[in-house]
C-alpha cells in the first residue's frame, strides 16, 4: 500500500507542476507574431489562362486589393497591472473583413482571445475571433461576416482561465 501512496503524490505532484506552469511561464515567456496584411486572391490565386481570359483587367485590379474600411481604435490597459498597447484598424481583402493589430503589445498570460463586444455586454457574451496569436506584434484576425462592426464597438483581450480582461480597444469610424 505504501508504494501506491508514493505514486498517487508523485502523480498529483507532476500535475501541480505542469497546472503552475501553464499558469506562470506567461509572464516571464513572450509570444511574437509578424504577418502581413491579410493575403488577397491576386496573391494566391493558381495561374489559369481559362480563368484569366473570364477576368477582365479592371476586375483583376479590384480583386486583389487590401483597403482599410470603416473602423479604427486604440488599446488601452486592462484590469489590474495588465497593460496593452498598440492600434486597431479593420481592412478588407477578397470581400473579408479582418481587424488588424498594429505595433501591438500585451500583458502575456495563459489562454487569452479576442471578443469583440456591444456596449454594455459582458467580454464572453461577445463575438470570439478566436485565440490570441501572440502577446507582441502584427497580427489579422477574420471577421464573421454576420457582425457589423458599427454594432461592435469594442475589442477585448480576454483571459478566460482568470477571467480577466488583459485590454481594450474602443472601435470608432473612419471618417472617410
Amino acid at each position: 500500500m505504501k508504494t501506491w501512496g508514493k505514486v498517487l503524490i508523485g502523480v498529483i505532484g507532476i500535475a501541480v507542476l505542469v497546472v503552475a506552469w501553464w499558469l506562470i511561464s506567461p509572464l516571464f515567456l513572450n509570444e511574437t507574431v509578424d504577418e502581413g496584411l491579410p493575403p488577397t486572391s491576386e496573391e494566391s490565386r493558381v495561374e489559369d489562362t481559362e480563368e484569366e481570359s473570364d477576368v477582365s483587367e479592371a476586375d483583376a485590379a479590384e480583386e486583389g486589393t487590401v483597403k482599410t474600411t470603416a473602423v479604427s481604435g486604440v488599446f488601452k490597459d486592462g484590469e489590474k497591472n495588465y497593460q496593452t498597447a498598440g492600434t486597431i484598424q479593420s481592412v478588407e481583402s477578397d470581400g473579408n473583413v479582418y481587424l488588424r493589430f498594429e505595433d501591438f503589445e500585451t500583458t502575456n498570460g495563459p489562454d487569452l482571445f479576442v471578443y469583440l463586444t456591444k456596449p454594455g455586454q459582458e467580454t464572453t457574451e461577445g463575438v470570439s475571433l478566436g485565440a490570441l496569436k501572440g502577446n507582441i506584434g502584427n497580427q489579422n484576425y477574420l471577421v464573421p461576416e454576420e457582425v457589423d462592426l458599427e454594432e461592435y464597438s469594442t475589442v477585448v483581450i480576454w483571459c478566460r482561465a482568470f477571467s480577466a480582461t488583459f485590454g481594450t480597444g474602443e472601435l470608432t469610424a473612419n471618417n472617410e
